[in-house]
C-alpha cells in the first residue's frame, strides 16, 4: 500500500512529497531544483518534478498518486489563477461590448453622469475603434469630450462585497497629455453609484499642475472620509485620499499600463490598503480604513469622462493581485483575452 504525504517547504509555497511504503521498500520523492534532486520546486496546478524511486514498479504509480493529490489540493496561501479571478475584460477588438463578463457585457450610454436614462449601446459618435491600434488588437479612441457617458454596469462585473472586499483594476492608455487633454480634470475611468467624491474609484489627470499629475482616487463614503464637509480646495493635498504620480510617463507613441488594487475594504479595520502600479511597478500605496457603500445595480464603470486619448485592455479581478501577478499581467504577450479564449 502507498501513502502519500505532501508538505509545504518555506514561505515560497514549494511542495515536496513522500511515499510511505514498507521498511524494505524505502524510497524518496523529491522535487528537482538547481542541480541534483535536493530542493523542492514551486508548482502551480501540476507537479513539475521528477520522481526517484528505488523500488521497481513504484516510479510510475508513486508519481501519479502524488500528482493527482497535488493537483486536487487547494492551499489557502496559493492565489487563484488570473483566469479564475477575472470578472470583466473589454479589449475593444471589433466592438464595444466586453469580451468576458460575469455580469452584463454590453456597453451602455447615458446623457449625464447620473445615468438615469442609460441604455445598451454605444452612442457617442466621437468615440471610435482604432483597428490594429491597440496594445493588443484594436483599441478605443476618445476623439473629443462629450456630456454623454458610456459605461458597463458594475453588478457582478465588480465583485463588490459589503465586508472584506478586495479587487484589481487594470487598463492601458496612450496619449500626449499636453497636446490632447482638455484643461479640466479628465477621468479615463470612474467607478461609483453616486459621484466622484462619494464611494468612488477613479484614475484621473489633475488640471493645475505642470506636468499634470496622474492620480488614483480612493474615496470612501463622503461622510466617512470628509465628516466635516470641508471644501475640496481647503483639504491639504496630503490628506486627500489619492495616490499621485507627479510625472507620469504617458506618450503619444507608447502604451502605459495602469493597475490599481485594493484589499480589506469595508471591514472597519485600519488594515485596508490600495496600491497603484505603473508599467508593472509599484508607484504608491494608501493605507487606512475604507468604506464604500455601493448599490451594485446602480454602480457603473464609466469610461472617458472629459478624457481624450486612446484606451485599451480594461480588466477587473475579484481579488487584489500580488506584485508578481501585476508584472505577469503587464507582460502577457497577447493580452488578457488569452486567459479565457
Amino acid at each position: 500500500m502507498l501513502a502519500v504525504r505532501l508538505r509545504r517547504n518555506g514561505s515560497a509555497g514549494a511542495i515536496s512529497a513522500d511515499l510511505a511504503v514498507p521498511r524494505s521498500h524505502a524510497h524518496t520523492i523529491l522535487a528537482k531544483g538547481g542541480t541534483g534532486y535536493k530542493r523542492p520546486r514551486q508548482f502551480s496546478g501540476f507537479l513539475p518534478f521528477v520522481c526517484e524511486v528505488a523500488m521497481r514498479g513504484l516510479l510510475m504509480s508513486g508519481c501519479l498518486v502524488a500528482a493527482g493529490l497535488t493537483a486536487g489540493m487547494a492551499f489557502a496561501a496559493e492565489p487563484a489563477p488570473l483566469r479564475e479571478s477575472l470578472t470583466l475584460h473589454a479589449d475593444f477588438d471589433g466592438g464595444f461590448d466586453a469580451g468576458f463578463a460575469r455580469g452584463d457585457k454590453r456597453i451602455h450610454t447615458a446623457t449625464t453622469l447620473m445615468r438615469t436614462d442609460g441604455q445598451p449601446g454605444q452612442r457617442r459618435p466621437e468615440v471610435v475603434l482604432v483597428p490594429n491600434g491597440g496594445r493588443h488588437g484594436d483599441s478605443l479612441r476618445f476623439q473629443k469630450t462629450s456630456p454623454l457617458v458610456i459605461y458597463y454596469p458594475a453588478a457582478r462585473n465588480i465583485d463588490w462585497r459589503p465586508d472584506d472586499w478586495s479587487g484589481t483594476l487594470s487598463l492601458w492608455l496612450k496619449l500626449s497629455v499636453p497636446d490632447e487633454l482638455p484643461p479640466d480634470y479628465a477621468d479615463p475611468i470612474q467607478i461609483t453609484d453616486k459621484k466622484w467624491d462619494d464611494a468612488s474609484f477613479f484614475f484621473d489627470f489633475s488640471k493645475d499642475e505642470r506636468p499634470r499629475h496622474f492620480r488614483f482616487g480612493v474615496f470612501s463614503d463622503f461622510k466617512v472620509w470628509n465628516p466635516a464637509n470641508t471644501p475640496w480646495e481647503k483639504i491639504a493635498v496630503k490628506d486627500r485620499p489619492m495616490i499621485v504620480h507627479e510625472n507620469p510617463p504617458f506618450q503619444k507613441t507608447r502604451w502605459t499600463h495602469l493597475v490599481a488594487t485594493w484589499s480589506h475594504y469595508n471591514t472597519g479595520r485600519p488594515d485596508a490598503e490600495a496600491r497603484m502600479y505603473v508599467d508593472g511597478q509599484l508607484h504608491g500605496t494608501l493605507k487606512g480604513k475604507q468604506t464604500l457603500s455601493w448599490d451594485p445595480d446602480k454602480t457603473a464603470i464609466m469610461l472617458g469622462i472629459a478624457y481624450v486619448g486612446e484606451f485599451d485592455e480594461l480588466s477587473l479581478f475579484d481579488r487584489a493581485l500580488s506584485a508578481e501577478e501585476v508584472r505577469q499581467l503587464h507582460e502577457l504577450p497577447t493580452g488578457v483575452g488569452a486567459l479565457y479564449r
